[in-house]
């Protein structure tokens, strides 16, 4: 009986820039883009969405553990049938992860993915800000 062999995966198409993914990035290339100032408004871009919003999660959550451990008659109080607050506390942990997902997506979308591509094609091609504005 002949063992059959996986089919190898597909090769992927050329980048937008014409370029591999696969391709080595230079490491000085990495290093001036870490230095490019449209990508330190990148990250300051994606750090005053991150950070605010990590926070405020972060503190919404301590929020529900600190209540349903020091404020248990506020979270066993029922609000109709067997529903109490505790619960809705932790429907609501979902649904405020989920909008932070949404958020997150567009913003990203609008402010975040067109800066990146333009970088990461310019970096894949080689040049960098400095060399296309001679």
């Amino acid at each position: 009986m002949a063992t059959q062999r996986p089919p190898e995966p597909p090769t992927p198409p050329p980048g937008p820039g014409g370029g591999s993914p696969e391709e080595p990035l230079s490491e000085a290339a990495v290093i001036a883009m870490h230095s490019d100032p449209r990508f330190l408004a990148l990250k300051k871009s994606l750090y005053s969405f991150i950070f605010p919003m990590s926070l405020a999660f972060m503190a919404w959550y301590l929020l529900y553990v600190l209540m349903s451990a020091f404020g248990r008659d506020v979270m066993g109080t029922v609000l109709f049938g067997s529903v109490n607050v505790a619960l809705v506390f932790g429907i609501l942990q979902f649904v405020s992860t989920f909008g932070i997902a949404i958020l997150y997506t567009g913003y990203a979308r609008r402010k975040l993915d067109g800066p990146a591509t333009a970088l990461r094609d310019e970096l894949q091609n080689g040049t960098t800000g400095k060399e296309n504005s001679r």
